[in-house]
């Protein structure tokens, strides 16, 4: 059945893209017509110059601020559902796990395969992966490697999230929103000049609540979610040759307990204590400063970025039936928590041709970070009652208390170069290197006790203070080569180097290494970029192909209590990847995506097991999307899409795995002159699954059920 839906959508998708466009599309007499009716060019900035994504060499999605909106995709998490190849779980604890061609979520580094930059600002961290998507001008996703250019841990690609400048003009609007599970939703933009032609500013803000859809017995909101937006931007322009801007965002998020549940199967009913709570607060600032010397430009990007977070988890539900019961003991509460501060600076400087030049085009710079990652507190405390004592018959009351802080400095330096020539009419070579070195120090520490309070007993289990450093230097090539055989057709290959540095995971006692390896790739790819039927359809490809060494895998240590990470001796994972749009008659608009994975570990042994040959776990075998949507000029607007994700494995012995899931998603309203109401709904057949689930705890995490709602929003 799964295997005939799959085949169905993607020959709907083909039909549509291909046989419409060509056969069924009415002719445009009108000059004006025939451009309104022609797909607009979208210029972005991957290559970190601005280009016509479809004469840009590389997998790319785009995602601008009208199909932000007319999709409903309002949180990070969603653009990255729309992106071919990528799975995304939120997790306990305000972590976010992700699988993308093959590469997953390094927890030791607390990276994530895909970086994003916000206005610039480096987020690689997979706790707090979150973007304000208030006054964006688009949302550029880098599909495959770009380390080359974007440095360590652009492992899997490079999100890049892009807001809005302000000019002469007024512009804003505001928008409100309420849902399912008592979902409020308010926020405003406004935006204009301070002093004409020099001096521009905007201001956003955003309020989020939801009581959220877990049930619970003891309460009607304490899976609730609360988050609170501001971002703002300042631009100046001194000449016409200069540019400042300075971006500032800040989100606090307080949230009850996570959508985590007990099992493989899935339900709502939430096995979490009322009390459990997720607080995170996230600050980011960047200055980015432009001078056109021509014909050189110099750009400069100073960022600084700030993130807390605070949460605590009842995991009796997991040690419970894990550990105590098979004793005939009980825990009361096994209370867990973290508490992490986490800085970070950066400060890139570049020197380019201009973005406009034809011919011979160069970039060189040179970046230094500086990352202080505390971990003030990972703790667990709990009270067992009914604790075996070793006499027959004879059991006490027992209490346990574990903290494993840590405080990591690591500091990154790289020097960087890009040169694009054309080695004939419409051949283009580009190469580019970057040399990348990453030194991080860490000091570890454990304090863990077990009292027996009946006989005035306590034991000191662990009393542990160590300190770790070590250095990893990569050099990162990249070799591309792109023919532009008519205005409307590209094709490119390339090959490139990417890798994560290693490090320590940061518990002091533990089954697993201390130290673990960096994760490095070969990469490689080919591609074809194509625009038909008078560009009324984009149809573009890529096949891709990689080999990794010391692959960093993300795995449970029940020793530990922490998900650690370990390396596998070497995977490989090829693929490819379909994007299309079409404009199919006046107002009528088509979109689709598949995205094909196949990953496996070539050697990979771990604690006597061999799982070579086995699928790397998280990963889905494909992923699809298939959305139509209708706007009249009388102010009707309809959309309809749906989107599909393949079977994955949960472990890497590939014994536990998730089936097929279809998910259909739904926006229809009415637009009059900068006014707008609309109806949505999202997992319309109210599709239950689980969107992570770990076999070694047996922790699951619920993903959203169906979601309806109203919105009403005014731009001017």
């Amino acid at each position: 059945m799964h295997n005939q839906t799959r085949r169905g959508i993607a020959a709907l998708a083909l039909c549509l893209t291909l046989a419409f466009p060509g056969g069924a599309l009415a002719e445009d007499t009108a000059t004006e017509e025939k451009e309104n009716y022609r797909l607009p060019t979208v210029i972005v900035t991957a290559d970190k110059r601005a280009t016509d994504v479809q004469k840009t060499p590389s997998s790319i999605s785009v995602l601008t601020s009208e199909k932000l909106e007319d999709a409903k995709v309002d949180t990070i998490e969603r653009v990255m559902q729309r992106v071919p190849n990528l799975n995304l779980s939120p997790f306990i604890g305000g972590a976010s796990l992700m699988s993308f061609r093959g590469v997953t979520t390094s927890p030791g580094t607390s990276t994530s395969p895909i970086v994003m930059y916000v206005d610039g600002v480096p987020v690689d961290t997979y706790f707090n992966l979150d973007a304000p998507l208030m006054n964006v001008e688009r949302v550029e996703v880098l599909r495959g490697p770009q380390s080359a250019i974007y440095g360590k841990n652009a492992m899997g690609g490079v999100i890049n999230v892009i807001s809005r400048k302000p000019g002469n003009e007024w512009h804003g609007g505001i928008q409100t929103e309420y849902g399912s599970y008592n979902t409020f939703k308010a926020g405003g933009t406004v935006s204009g000049p301070i002093i004409e032609d020099k001096l521009f500013f905007s201001v956003s803000g955003q309020h989020n609540t939801t009581n959220g859809f877990m049930e619970h017995d003891d309460t009607s909101d304490g899976n609730r979610e609360r988050t609170e937006r501001v971002k703002g931007q300042l631009r100046f322009t001194p000449t016409k040759d200069t540019e400042f801007n300075f971006y500032i965002n800040y989100t606090a998020r307080r949230d009850g307990y996570s959508n985590a549940i007990w099992g493989e199967s899935p339900t709502l009913d939430s096995p979490l204590n009322d009390g459990d709570y997720l607080n995170t607060d996230i600050l980011n600032m960047a200055l980015t400063a432009t001078v056109n010397f021509e014909p050189l430009i110099l750009e400069s990007i100073t960022t600084f970025r700030s993130e807390f977070l605070d949460y605590a988890c009842d995991m009796a539900f997991v040690y419970n039936p894990l550990m105590l019961n098979p004793l005939g003991a009980s825990a009361e509460n096994f209370d867990t928590g973290r508490k992490n501060e986490r800085k970070e600076f950066t400060q890139e400087l570049r020197i380019k041709s201009p973005d406009s030049a034809d011919g011979v085009t160069w970039l060189a710079g040179v970046f230094g970070g500086y990352t202080d990652m505390h971990i003030r507190s990972v703790y667990s405390d709990a009270k067992v009652k009914d604790y075996p004592t070793g006499i027959p018959g004879f059991t006490t009351t027992a209490t346990t208390y574990q903290n494993q802080p840590s405080h990591e400095y690591t500091q990154d330096y790289a020097a960087f170069g890009e040169l694009s020539v054309p080695l004939i009419s419409k051949l283009r070579a580009t190469g580019a290197l970057r040399g990348q070195y990453t030194h991080k120090k860490i000091n570890i520490r454990n304090d863990s006790t077990m009292s027996l309070p009946d006989f005035g007993f306590t034991q000191q289990l662990a009393k542990v203070d160590k300190t770790h450093d070590d250095s990893w230097m990569e050099l990162l090539p990249k070799f591309n080569l792109s023919y532009q055989f008519t205005d409307d057709f590209m094709m490119y290959a390339g090959v490139n180097r990417s890798f994560i540095p290693g490090g320590f995971n940061n518990v002091s006692s533990t089954g697993f290494n201390m130290k673990y390896d960096s994760q490095t790739a070969w990469n490689y790819e080919l591609g074809t970029k194509t625009e038909w039927f008078d560009k009324k359809l984009q149809l573009n490809a890529a096949l891709f192909y990689s080999t990794f060494d010391n692959l960093q895998i993300f795995k449970y240590d029940a020793g530990s209590g922490q998900y650690l990470s370990s390396n596998a001796g070497s995977a490989r994972s090829y693929g490819f990847e379909v994007d299309a749009l079409a404009h199919l008659l006046p107002g009528l608009d088509a979109e689709a995506s598949f995205g094909y994975t196949n990953a496996k570990f070539d050697e990979f042994t771990q604690k006597d097991r061999d799982y070579s040959g086995n699928k790397v776990p998280y990963t889905p075998d494909y992923t699809a999307l298939f959305a139509l949507q209708y706007r009249h000029e009388t102010g009707i607007f309809a959309r309809g899409e749906v989107q599909q994700i393949g079977a994955l494995y949960w472990s890497e012995d590939n014994k536990e795995q998730r089936g097929d899931i279809t998910l259909l998603n739904a926006r229809i309203g009415y637009e009059y002159e900068g006014f707008g109401v609309y109806l949505y709904g999202n997992n319309l057949t109210n599709r239950n699954y689980l969107s992570y689930y770990t076999p070694a705890s047996n922790i699951g995490m619920m993903a959203r059920p169906r979601e309806i709602g109203v919105q009403a929003q005014y731009t001017f």
